[in-house]
């Protein structure tokens, strides 16, 4: 492969709209630019006549014209188009990918160059049911709402955790709800709690959710505020939140683990998630400690018959344990904090 300086006008933009466009990012990629020169070139290979098509550094080439240049440094590879798009689906390019782009790949290398999903699966390292859960995410949204996420007006968690499961339910709901994130974005949490609430009402409150987004969350954050939460509802309210954070790292589990991956970053990754497995069990063992603690005892017995003391014995024993188990987790817990 050879890098050389060519008219950005010549590259052929096939792929620009599966990439999602990020004006943040492109801004500081452009002043990255502006002071130290292009230091990657763009991966592009050539056409049946000569051409350039532009595989990977669709932000480069954007910062490139936001800075007003004519030229870019690009690298053309020898391999076949379909061969480039499996490499960049293994080795992922210029960044971290969304998963709407992977899906977008994903979808030309079925429709237009006829891979089956099985095969797609084996070339990249994953399974058929991986492939097939990408492509699905990408064709179950509407042309308008999957064109505002390829602008980057809608989030991809937008888009993967709501507005897809919404569009299955109700296409013409999740295009309304779509062109209200447009002009007024939500928090994720806000969506969320809209998505929430849209699932359990009926259809007259789903329009007016529908009608006036910000006025639902507003009127529903008014009567949740104030509101006094005992040890209980903030245990709860805490279990929640953990319970959508493992949801969060489950799902992200196959983005994050991956083929030659550097083996520093998948210790790291793995200690982690040990020691999130520790907590589980050790959570685990609380919560049953504390409900053998409550059990009501079988009988009485009269105060004489040795069955007090038998009692206070139990009792006793119970608080030795306990006191023992919370001395080693403070330990374990401890040293492996040490130890990171």
């Amino acid at each position: 492969m050879t890098i050389q300086n060519v008219d950005l006008h010549l590259l052929e933009l096939r792929y620009a709209h599966i990439r999602v466009r990020n004006e943040g990012r492109i801004r500081r990629l452009a002043d990255s630019i502006s002071r130290h020169g292009q230091l990657e070139a763009m991966v592009t290979v050539m056409d049946g006549d000569g051409g350039l098509i532009l595989i990977d550094g669709y932000q480069r080439q954007a910062a490139l014209r936001y800075l007003g240049q004519d030229t870019g440094m690009v690298t053309a590879t020898d391999e076949p188009e379909n061969q480039a798009l499996y490499q960049l689906l293994i080795h992922r390019g210029e960044r971290q990918w969304e998963a709407i782009e992977e899906a977008g790949l994903i979808q030309e290398l079925h429709r237009r160059f006829g891979c089956s999903l099985g095969e797609i699966g084996r070339r990249i390292g994953r399974d058929k049911s991986y492939v097939k859960r990408r492509m699905d995410l990408l064709e179950s949204l509407p042309e308008e709402v999957l064109a505002r996420v390829i602008a980057g007006v809608i989030s991809t968690w937008a888009a993967t955790r709501v507005l897809v499961p919404l569009a299955r339910a109700n296409s013409s709901d999740a295009v309304k709800l779509a062109a209200h994130l447009e002009h007024e974005p939500m928090s994720t949490r806000e969506l969320q709690l809209f998505y929430d609430h849209y699932q359990k009402a009926n259809r007259q409150i789903r329009d007016r959710m529908l009608n006036a987004p910000a006025l639902f969350i507003k009127s529903s954050q008014a009567l949740t505020d104030g509101k006094d939460q005992g040890p209980e509802q903030k245990w709860l309210h805490d279990a929640q939140v953990v319970c959508a954070i493992l949801d969060r790292l489950r799902d992200r589990t196959d983005t994050v683990f991956y083929p030659n991956q550097e083996q520093k970053l998948r210790r790291q990754l793995l200690v982690r998630a040990a020691k999130a497995r520790r907590l589980t069990v050790e959570l685990q063992q609380k919560i049953k400690e504390r409900l053998e603690y409550d059990r009501p005892r079988q009988g009485t017995g009269d105060p004489g018959d040795g069955q007090a003391g038998h009692n206070q014995t139990e009792d006793r024993q119970a608080a030795e344990g306990l006191t023992q188990h919370r001395g080693q987790g403070a330990c374990s817990v401890g040293s492996e904090t040490h130890g990171q």
